[in-house]
């Protein structure tokens, strides 16, 4: 039923005001907008990015088609560069609005803020409700609702006033006062002073740039200032010129700035290039309009008091340079509306005559609702590289909030938005407790292998006679070989095979696009470190990274094509032939030395192989270096790596079931003493009887403690999943016991690979 009795009064006019009153005529509650200008949308001379969480919502208002038709039809952005002050290119991505399309559904659009608010208005259908030169000038409180006073001592009743009226809000203050007279503590007094500002800002629009390239995005970087100059519509620019302040400035210190402090600001800053070929004195010089402005960063700790709000910049403003700052005030927008109909729903005569603690609870929703939210995107900065870049434009869009009670029109998308997921994302300080506790978990088998590594290089040196690394390797799988102790080559025949999922682990992460430009992106490292520093050291390392460098987003998983494909060719020639090879009892112990020792540097060869068969590929079928702009949403490489995994939980698990199966039939082997039999780490002395003693000891602990890093990594990587949102509670858990178990009866390097083929499944399926 309609809330008759219910009524907002909406201080300001702009994108925050005209998108709430957009949204609650969608619900049929009553509003009015008071505006402080004669003009709706006034050529206040502003530009405004609208980035995919911005665009959902104005999309579930039917606002979103009359922005794409400002551009024509045409993309708006082909190509991102980041670049020094002297224009030289550090980093350039092509594809950019196809990139952010195909990965939230929306590009991004850069155009006049007065184009948006023309839209915003253009949806109104009550535009009597809308009351233009109604500057707020005082406010009170009455009995169940507030009374608002204007510049012209008009006055206008409703149940609550939100403030939409920007960093410089009157509303604000106002509330504060209320506050201070009726429950002095409730706002810290001197909270105003304790606004930051450290940067200062030239920001404008400029027409028919000489040497301008159309459809650009530029990022300049440079010592104490930055830029972002961006194409727009009609051959415009719009420009960010940021200059870091001297000294932080705050509260009433903040400088208001002159024309005549704008004239100097370009004199400074003239001759920094933005391409080799455009500097900021040539974009100024073509200005249709422009302002310095101070830079303020603040998210106020409390945003309401009694039936009062405020809402965007009033309550919460970013830095410019994230683009956030009206996609933010839309988000906080529909919270409200969702906190309003959620009230609304929950009591029987719905929204008419609230209480003060109806209010409370409302408006303490949506506090609660963006708080965090709106403190990580005031923080939020541009990055610099390939998939960085692309993740870092699009980091703020996937939490963001929609109108829970209006359709979202359906547009494809590789990442889906929180709500989208098959889980709420876990978010807040458990993830970061959580991965200081793997980390540390990871760091004691890492400090217990200093214990444990414990060669003996005197007898090695002595059997093989030499002291060369290569020798001694090779003796030290000489003497498991053929040391008459059975469980010696079973354990050896056990656990060469579980290498083969390390190898092509490190190898496909190494080769993800989220990875690059990462110590992930080394495979070859971990696989050369393997034979020097032992498995264990290496695989709690290579854990620890995989928990702080790992990627999130579904299109950063993906793999090369000519990658996946050369996977199992490549394991399959540059390990497991020679491991089956090294397995395999021969009388000639010299012969058999030769393939040993060829077998040292398998682990590394696999890579180099790996590299040749993917290149090798490529030419072979004519394609192009760079990949398909599409080829990470479209899961090419999903089948591929499916096929791998497979192919190395098959021959880990009949190697595993085989040796395990073998040794228990055989009277003379206890399958504990073979691999489960420890010494003491803490002892200095080991007192073994002989070489093959001390060998088999190192080993196990060397298979007990990889072990460990690999079981790490496999449990984190759950966790990752649920964190994300991409699988529920009780998927985690079941596949968390499945690995615990796997680990016994097909092995760690099976499970390892069995669990990686549901991971990657998991995360190419999430996609809407």
């Amino acid at each position: 039923m309609p809330a008759t009795d219910f009524k907002v009064i909406i201080a300001g006019g702009g994108i925050a005001g005209l998108a709430l009153a957009n949204m609650l005529e969608q619900f049929d509650l009553d509003y009015i907008l008071l505006e402080a200008h004669s003009d709706i949308a006034p050529p206040v001379g502003a530009s405004i990015g609208m980035f995919p969480n911005g665009l959902r919502i104005l999309d579930q208002l039917g606002c979103c088609q009359p922005i794409k038709d400002i551009y024509g039809g045409e993309i708006p952005y082909d190509v991102t560069i980041t670049s020094n002050e002297r224009g030289e290119i550090i980093n350039r991505l092509d594809g950019i609005f196809e990139h952010l399309e195909r990965r939230h559904g929306y590009g991004l659009f850069f155009f006049d803020r007065q184009k948006l608010l023309e839209i915003l208005y253009d949806h109104i259908r009550h535009n009597d409700r809308i009351h233009l030169n109604k500057k707020v000038t005082d406010v009170k409180l009455i009995d169940k609702g507030v009374e608002v006073t204007c510049s012209d001592n008009t006055t206008f009743s409703g149940t609550i006033l939100v403030g939409a009226d920007g960093i410089h809000s009157t509303v604000r203050p106002l509330m504060h006062q209320l506050a201070h007279s009726l429950e002095p503590g409730y706002f810290d007094i001197n909270e105003e002073d304790k606004v930051p500002c450290y940067y200062a800002c030239s920001f404008g629009i400029a027409q028919h740039v000489p040497g301008w390239s159309a459809g650009q995005q530029h990022m300049v970087t440079g010592r104490g200032r930055s830029q972002l100059v961006v194409s727009g519509p009609d051959d415009r620019v719009y420009w960010f010129l940021f200059e870091k302040l001297p000294a932080a400035k705050y509260g009433k210190d903040i400088p208001r700035y002159t024309k005549k402090d704008e004239e100097g600001f370009v004199r400074r800053h003239g001759n920094v290039a933005i391409t080799p070929n455009v500097t900021f004195g040539q974009v100024f010089a073509k200005r249709v309009s422009s302002s310095l402005t101070p830079l303020h960063e603040v998210v106020y700790k409390k945003w309401f008091f009694k039936r009062i709000t405020t809402l965007g910049d009033s309550a919460h403003k970013p830095n410019p340079i994230g683009g956030q700052g009206g996609n933010g005030a839309l988000e906080s927008c529909a919270e409200l509306i969702n906190a309003l109909l959620r009230m609304k729903d929950t009591r029987e005569e719905g929204l008419s005559n609230p209480s003060d603690g109806d209010i409370h609870q409302i408006f303490s929703d949506v506090q609660s609702a963006r708080y965090d939210r709106a403190q990580t995107i005031s923080r939020v900065r541009s990055s610099s590289s390939g998939e960085s870049t692309l993740n870092a434009l699009g980091a703020p869009s996937p939490g963001g909030a929609r109108i829970e009670q209006l359709p979202v029109p359906y547009r494809p998308r590789a990442i889906p938005f929180h709500d989208e997921r098959p889980a709420k994302p876990i978010l807040g300080k458990l993830p970061i407790f959580v991965r200081c506790g793997f980390v540390c978990a990871m760091a004691l088998p890492l400090l217990a292998t200093t214990k444990t590594l414990r060669i003996p290089f005197e007898e090695l040196s002595a059997r093989s006679g030499s002291s060369n690394i290569l020798n001694l390797l090779v003796t030290v799988f000489e003497v498991p070989m053929y040391d008459k102790d059975l469980s010696s080559r079973i354990r050896m025949s056990n656990f060469l095979p579980q290498l083969i999922s390390p190898l092509l682990i490190y190898a496909i992460e190494g080769h993800r696009l989220g990875n690059q430009a990462t110590p992930l992106a080394m495979p070859l490292m971990f696989t050369a470190a393997m034979q020097v520093q032992g498995l264990a050291r290496v695989a709690c390392f290579h854990s620890i990274l995989i928990s702080l460098f790992g990627f999130e987003n579904p299109p950063s998983r993906a793999v090369p094509l000519r990658v996946a494909q050369s996977l199992v060719p490549a394991i399959t020639i540059g390990f497991l032939i020679p491991t089956i090879i090294m397995l395999a009892p021969t009388p000639d112990v010299q012969g058999w030395r030769k393939w040993a020792l060829l077998w040292q540097v398998t682990p590394p060869l696999f890579n180099v192989l790996l590299t040749g068969i993917a290149t090798g590929l490529r030419k072979w079928k004519g394609e192009e270096k760079q990949e398909n702009i599409k080829d990470r949403y479209e899961a090419k490489d999903l089948n591929a790596l499916q096929s791998v995994y497979t192919f190395a939980f098959a021959v880990q698990a009949t190697a595993h079931i085989t040796s395990l199966a073998y040794g228990w039939g055989n009277p003379d082997v206890s399958l504990f003493d073979t691999f489960l039999s420890l010494p003491n780490m803490f002892e200095t002395d080991w007192s073994l009887p002989s070489l093959g003693a001390k060998l088999a000891a190192l080993c196990r602990y060397d298979l007990v403690f990889a072990t460990v890093g690999y079981l790490g990594s496999q449990l984190y990587s759950i966790w990752d999943l649920r964190r994300v949102g991409f699988v529920r509670t009780d998927e985690a858990v079941k596949a968390g016991l499945l690995t615990l178990a796997g680990q016994w009866i097909v092995g760690p390097g099976a499970t390892w690979a069995g669990l990686w083929y549901w991971r990657e499944t998991k995360i190419a399926s999430v996609c809407v």
